[in-house]
C-alpha cells in the first residue's frame, strides 16, 4: 500500500528541486483557486478521492494549502466494482491514505455494471452517476447536520489539463458548437447549493506523475486506463500521440490555448443572451414556491426571436431549455428543429425533444414547456372535484366578481341568480334566501339550511375541464358564447384547451379558472365569470368559489 508522508523541503535533494515542485504543481494550484475564486475562507471541500495520481496529488495539494487558505477538507470514495480485488485494494489505499493524514472519508460502494444495465447506459455513465451521487449524499450529511451551509460546501474534482485538452477533441469529433469548445469550467453550481471545482485544471499530467513520485505518495494505477476501450482512452492512447509525433508537439497546451478563448467568446454571448431572454421573454417562471421548486415553461416572443441573429436566438433556445430543466442531450438538429418552428409560417405547431422537453409556437408565441403540456402539471376531473371550496357569505360590498387575497383568488357570484338555475321556486328555501329572513323563529325553523344550501352547491356546481356544448354568458356580454370561441378569443393554446379547470351548472360554464389562479400555463392568462351571476346593488347573499391550487 506505500508509505504515506506530507512533503517536506528536507525530502528534495536540493532547493532548486523543491521550488520548482511548488511552482508546477501547488503554486499553479493555488494561483487557480484564487484567480478564479473556487475557495473561500472557512469553506469545506469534498474531495473525489480514488486512489490515482490525479486525485492523489490534489489531496496532498489541498492538505498542504488548507491552512494557508483556511478551509477544511474530507474526502469521498467510490468503488465502482469494475475491476474485482482492484477495486477493494483501491478502496483500502484511500482509506488508509485518509486515516493517516486525519482526514475524514467516506467510502460508497456500487455494483456500475448491474446499475448501467438496468438504466440502458454505458459503464462509464453510470460510474459518473453513482459518483456525483455519492459528492451530493455526503454533502448533504454535511447540510442536515448544520455544519456548513450549503454555499459553503465545495466537491473538489481532479480534472486535469490533459482531461481538457481530450474532452475538447471528443466535442470537435462529435461537432460540437462553439460553446463546446470552452471544455470544462473551473466551477459550476452542483446539487443542494453546492458547487463542482476544478483547482487541477491548469496542470499537466506529467507534472501530476511527478509531483507524486517527489512526494511518494505511491498512488494506485488502474490498468484500464492504458486500455483503448473508450473514446477518451482511444484518443489519449492514440489520437494525441500521433498528432504531437507528425503535427503539433504542443496540441495540449494549443487546445487548452483554443478552451480559454473560446470561454471568452462564451461569456460574451451569455451576457447577450440574458439581454435578449429578459425582452423577448412572455411568461417568467414563477419561483414563489421555493428555489427548488422546478420550472414547467417559459415563453417568449415569436416576433422577437424572428428578429434575433442565429447565433443568439441558438443560444436562446439552448438556455430556455435549460431552464426548464434540459441540461445534456441537446443537438444541432434539435435548434435546427426549433429554427424551422419559429421561422415557419403555420400556426399551432410543435417540435418534441429528449426527456418529454419541448417546444410550441401558437398565437405568436414560442412556448418551451416540461413533459407533454396536455399533461403539464394538471390535474384529473377527480383530483379538481376536490379543489373547490364553496363558502355563502353575506354581501358587505367590499367582494368583486373575481377578487384575490394575498395568493388566495376566488370568484363571487350572487347565490340568488346561482338558485335561479339550479333550483326552481317550488323548493323549499327558495323564497327564505330570495327575501331574506332575520327572525329566530326562522332561523330556528332552517337552522339546517346552510348546511343543505351547502350540499345542493357542492353536488350542482360541478368544477371540471370542458365538455362538448358548453357554453357561456361572458361578463359584459348579452348572449351566449361557446366556450370553443372563448378560448381563441382568449388565444387558449389548442394542445391546452381540454386542461382548462372551470366551474359549471350542466352545460353552461359560470366560471372559467385563468392561468393567474390555477398556476397552469394554458394561455387562459386570466379568468372570466358569466354575466348571469354577476353581483349587483341587489345581491344579498354570495356564493364565493375558491379554488385550491395545492392541497
Amino acid at each position: 500500500m506505500g508509505v504515506f508522508k506530507r512533503f517536506s523541503r528536507a525530502d528534495c535533494e536540493s532547493i532548486e528541486q523543491c521550488d520548482i515542485l511548488e511552482s508546477m504543481v501547488e503554486n499553479k494550484i493555488r494561483k487557480t483557486i484564487l484567480d478564479k475564486n473556487l475557495i473561500e475562507k472557512k469553506e469545506h471541500i469534498i474531495i473525489g478521492l480514488s486512489g490515482g495520481p490525479d486525485s492523489v496529488c490534489l489531496f496532498n495539494a489541498l492538505m498542504n494549502l488548507s491552512d494557508e487558505l483556511q478551509y477544511t477538507l474530507s474526502a469521498v470514495h467510490v468503488n465502482h466494482k469494475f475491476r474485482p480485488g482492484a477495486a477493494e485494494e483501491d478502496q483500502a489505499y484511500v482509506e488508509e491514505l485518509c486515516r493517516h493524514r486525519g482526514i475524514p472519508c467516506a467510502s460508497f460502494v456500487y455494483d456500475c455494471k448491474a446499475i448501467a444495465e438496468e438504466k440502458g447506459i454505458s459503464s462509464e455513465e453510470a460510474g459518473r452517476l453513482v459518483r456525483y451521487q455519492s459528492f451530493y449524499e455526503e454533502a448533504k450529511q454535511l447540510i442536515d447536520n448544520k455544519r456548513y451551509e450549503p454555499s459553503q460546501i465545495k466537491i473538489a474534482v481532479a480534472h486535469n489539463l490533459n482531461d481538457q485538452a481530450e474532452t475538447l477533441l471528443m466535442r470537435i469529433i462529435r461537432g460540437t458548437g462553439t460553446d463546446g469548445l470552452a471544455g470544462m469550467e473551473y466551477s459550476r453550481a452542483g446539487e443542494f447549493g453546492t458547487t463542482i471545482i476544478r483547482p487541477l485544471l491548469d496542470v499537466p499530467r506529467k507534472d501530476i506523475e511527478a509531483y507524486c513520485r517527489e512526494n511518494q505518495l505511491n498512488p494506485r494505477m488502474d490498468h484500464t486506463n492504458n486500455e483503448p476501450l473508450y473514446t477518451r482512452n482511444k484518443i489519449r492512447l492514440h489520437l494525441i500521440p500521433q498528432i504531437e509525433k507528425e503535427l503539433n508537439t504542443n496540441v495540449i497546451e494549443g487546445l487548452n490555448r483554443l478552451s480559454k478563448i473560446a470561454k471568452n467568446d462564451k461569456e460574451y454571448f451569455d451576457m447577450q443572451v440574458k439581454d435578449a431572454m429578459e425582452q423577448a421573454a412572455l411568461v417568467i417562471p414563477d419561483k414563489t414556491h421555493g428555489e427548488q421548486e422546478e420550472i414547467q415553461g417559459i415563453s417568449f416572443s415569436l416576433a422577437q426571436l424572428k428578429d434575433m441573429h442565429p447565433a443568439i436566438r441558438h443560444r436562446v433556445v439552448k438556455k430556455a431549455l435549460e431552464t426548464i430543466g434540459l441540461n445534456q442531450g441537446i443537438t444541432a438538429s434539435h435548434l435546427e428543429s426549433a429554427d424551422h418552428l419559429i421561422d415557419g409560417e403555420n400556426d399551432s405547431v410543435r417540435a418534441d425533444f429528449p426527456k418529454g422537453y419541448g417546444v410550441a409556437v401558437s398565437y405568436g408565441e414560442v412556448r418551451f414547456f416540461k413533459n407533454d403540456p396536455v399533461t403539464l402539471g394538471y390535474v384529473s376531473n377527480t383530483e379538481l372535484k376536490s379543489r373547490l371550496m364553496i363558502r355563502i357569505v353575506k354581501n358587505e360590498g367590499n367582494l368583486k366578481d373575481i377578487s384575490k387575497n394575498g395568493t388566495r383568488r376566488f370568484a363571487a357570484l350572487d347565490l340568488g341568480k346561482v338558485l335561479e338555475k339550479i333550483w326552481n321556486r317550488d323548493t323549499p328555501y327558495f323564497d327564505f334566501i330570495q327575501e331574506g329572513s332575520s327572525g329566530q323563529k326562522e332561523k330556528e325553523e332552517h337552522s339546517d339550511f346552510e348546511h343543505q344550501l351547502l350540499y345542493e352547491l357542492q353536488v350542482m356546481l360541478q368544477i371540471r375541464t370542458r365538455k362538448q356544448g358548453d357554453w357561456m354568458v361572458p361578463l359584459g356580454m348579452n348572449g351566449r358564447k361557446k366556450l370553443q370561441d372563448i378560448f381563441v378569443d382568449e388565444k387558449v393554446y389548442k394542445e391546452c384547451r381540454d386542461q382548462v379547470p372551470m366551474v359549471c351548472v350542466g352545460d353552461e360554464v359560470i366560471w372559467i379558472i385563468g392561468d393567474d389562479v390555477s398556476g397552469y400555463n394554458t394561455g387562459m392568462k386570466r379568468g372570466r365569470i358569466s354575466e348571469n351571476y354577476k353581483l349587483d346593488k341587489d345581491t344579498k347573499d354570495i356564493v364565493l368559489l375558491e379554488y385550491l391550487e395545492k392541497l
